[in-house]
């Protein structure tokens, strides 16, 4: 059986002014492709998440987003324009689950700030809205994420305008010049894994076997269970 991917939702606002929770369409193709099903984390609380930021999660929202996480195999944390207390909450229960974890620009960035009050920081020159690659980034060599691409620097897009001052509970596995961090993981963990840059946007060969080594790693857990 195919692994259940959970991609948290995204707030949005249609052209004709309508409020929506969704993923954007490159990230469920990317999940199809790599063989995986996705499906969506949606967010607990009776408010518009675009205009609001939301209170502490109360029981009845984690138990919500719990009954969510346990239907999962893996959790796809995808970029967005903001952090809520949601991405934290399913961030930390994948970690204590020890469920597979890919997070993706602002979805690395939760990883590194979810159980912590580190502030991002802003970057210049990280924010090509076309999503064309834009710079090189240099990738430890004892490093999951080496052991994936087998490659010690790629050429990566970049769609971030705040970079993190530190990995928290992970480990810095890439970085592109000005120290700034690129990858994140735990290399205890059979994926559980974050990066700065968009994979799901040009999914070429390198993007291709993120998706796919976690969409395996999530199919173990499946086979297991």
């Amino acid at each position: 059986m195919k692994p259940i991917i959970g991609v948290l939702a995204r707030p949005y606002m249609t052209d004709n002014g309508r409020y929506v929770m969704c993923i954007l369409e490159n990230i469920r193709k990317a999940v199809i492709k790599s063989g995986g099903i996705p499906l969506m984390i949606l967010p607990t609380q009776n408010m518009n998440y675009l205009n609001n930021r939301e209170n502490v999660l109360s029981d009845e929202d984690k138990e919500i987003l719990d009954t969510q996480i346990n239907l999962c195999d893996g959790i796809l944390m995808p970029g967005g324009d903001r952090i809520y207390f949601y991405d934290k909450y399913v961030c930390k229960m994948a970690n204590e689950k020890h469920l597979p974890l890919f997070g993706i620009c602002m979805g690395m960035q939760v990883m590194c700030n979810y159980n912590n009050e580190n502030i991002n920081e802003k970057v210049e020159g990280h924010k090509e809205p076309k999503g064309n690659y834009l710079h090189d980034v240099t990738i430890d060599k004892n490093s999951k994420l080496f052991d994936i691409l087998q490659k010690e620097s790629i050429t990566v897009n970049s769609l971030h305008g705040y970079k993190v001052p530190n990995p928290g509970e992970y480990e810095s596995t890439a970085f592109c010049d000005g120290n700034i961090i690129e990858a994140i993981e735990k290399k205890d963990e059979v994926f559980n894994l974050g990066v700065q840059w968009h994979p799901e946007i040009h999914f070429d060969e390198n993007d291709q076997k993120l998706f796919k080594s976690f969409i395996y790693a999530c199919k173990k857990r499946n086979d297991r269970n």
